[in-house]
């Protein structure tokens, strides 16, 4: 429901449109002459949704806004707009070189497709022409020899942190570009994609002249100032958040290898007892003496590597549901801030060359005062490059929003982070507890014992 009105200048104003969306609730129409009936008793109430209801509502009208400078997504809408899985084809083809595939499945586009390391190349150079001042993260790096399964897989989960940066970018996620990847069922996709899109034009070329006609941030030919500024201070913070997060992942990194040496080192623990227990030496007396709980020790070895194992195995379970928060999520973030960091180099770039362009525009334009065509000329060529330098910043802002918006996922990553510890700080409590309760009825079964019934246990074996 959409009520139009002129404008809303006092208290009374506001409370006749709020009149006027509860007759609309009722199904009546919109007239403020319904509002005479009410002249002398309570004004109607409509039926409001929550705060954070209004507020999405909102978000989603802005987003058609093509002027607009605020990024119309969380952390939420973002991860909506795309899931990518990426699978390894066990098959690989090749005659002289075998390369490597993968399929790839966006839930968005509702298909599989198969792809090789180069049509990623392809895509990335695109996109890069296409968006300069857009987060474009980096591939991971191309390797022909030595490619073992670790690495494949190392590659695997890279691609899909990749796809899945690109898939949940508002403008990215929706060019044709994007789709002709993710659909394309022929053979030879990079190069067919290629082929499409050879004349593919940067996003400020190829957007209508009317959505950046006007100086909409600044005085004419003087850039934005405050915006810059801005800049500056978000581009130091991110590079702060880039460098603490990037610690943390080799703080968690570190852990998992420690508890993975953990876990080989129960494994060894777990042999080391079943060696004791099936021990089949014979022990005299003569080398006991009086200590002779030795035997009654051994019966009850036998069962304690079970609980070993267990320990083990928990502790892998849990090094498993770790790696897959550093690699799906901890990684994604960094691979983000890291293409965010890419993204200042460029823009600072651009300004520096821009800026000399500008300088020298204006160095022509007072040598040539006196020819008016040239004049002319120069004019339009430094209203050209302000307006690229406002497009940059404001895309550049629109992309700070967006690294913001997806900081929400450290929240969801510590959580994950302290429910696996805490599951795997249970299932270990339990196994420990059951260990320490056969250790403690072991040592009451031989300490039970008199020293007759130990003697005549002496050499006995499971």
């Amino acid at each position: 429901m959409v009520i139009k009105t002129n404008s809303i200048n006092s208290r009374n104003d506001f409370y006749k449109c709020l009149a006027l969306m509860a007759l609309a609730q009722q199904g009546k129409n919109i007239d403020e002459k319904l509002l005479d009936n009410y002249a002398h008793r309570e004004l109607p109430i409509p039926t409001l949704d929550s705060i954070n209801t209004l507020e999405n509502r909102l978000i989603h009208l802005l987003r058609n806004d093509q002027r607009k400078t605020t990024l119309c997504f969380r952390y939420n809408d973002l991860c909506a707009l795309d899931t990518i899985q990426v699978d390894v084809v066990s098959e690989k083809k090749g005659v002289i070189i075998r390369h490597v595939e993968y399929e790839i499945s966006s839930m968005r586009q509702n298909n599989k497709v198969l792809r090789r390391y180069n049509d990623f190349l392809a895509l990335h150079e695109l996109l890069t022409i296409k968006y300069p001042y857009r987060i474009i993260p980096l591939l991971p790096p191309k390797k022909t020899v030595n490619v073992d399964k670790e690495f494949i897989e190392e590659r695997r989960r890279a691609l899909k942190r990749y796809l899945q940066i690109l898939c949940r970018h508002p403008t990215i996620c929706d060019t044709e570009i994007i789709k002709f990847f993710l659909t394309f069922q022929g053979t030879s996709c990079g190069d067919n994609m290629k082929a499409t899109y050879k004349n593919v034009q940067d996003e400020f070329s190829s957007e209508p002249k009317s959505s950046y006609n006007t100086n909409e941030n600044g005085d004419k030919y003087g850039g934005d100032t405050d915006g810059n500024r801005m800049f500056r201070i978000s581009q130091t913070h991110m590079s702060f958040i880039h460098q603490q997060i990037t610690q943390i992942r080799d703080c968690l990194k570190s852990i998992k290898e420690k508890q993975e040496k953990n876990a080989d080192d129960f494994s060894n623990m777990e042999k080391t007892l079943q060696a004791l227990s099936s021990d089949s030496t014979s022990i005299d007396q003569w080398a006991t003496g009086a200590n002779d709980y030795w035997p009654a020790i051994q019966l009850g070895l036998a069962d304690l590597p079970v609980e070993m194992n267990a320990v083990s195995e928990r502790i892998q379970e849990q090094c498993k549901r770790d790696d897959d928060v550093i690699n799906d999520h901890v990684d994604m973030l960094i691979d983000l801030l890291q293409g965010y960091k890419d993204l200042c180099k460029r823009f600072e770039e651009a300004l520096t060359i821009e800026q000399k362009a500008m300088q020298k525009t204006n160095n022509q334009q007072r040598r040539s005062l006196s020819t008016t065509d040239t004049s002319s000329k120069n004019e339009v060529n430094l209203d050209m490059i302000e307006k690229r330098n406002r497009h940059a910043l404001k895309c550049v802002q629109i992309e700070t929003q967006l690294v913001y918006a997806n900081l929400e996922a450290f929240v969801y990553i510590l959580s994950s982070l302290g429910n696996s510890q805490y599951q795997g700080s249970s299932d270990l409590c339990n196994i420990w507890k059951s260990f320490a309760n056969k250790i403690s009825q072991l040592g009451q079964n031989y300490m039970n014992k008199s020293s007759i019934q130990r003697t005549n246990t002496t050499g006995l074996r499971r």
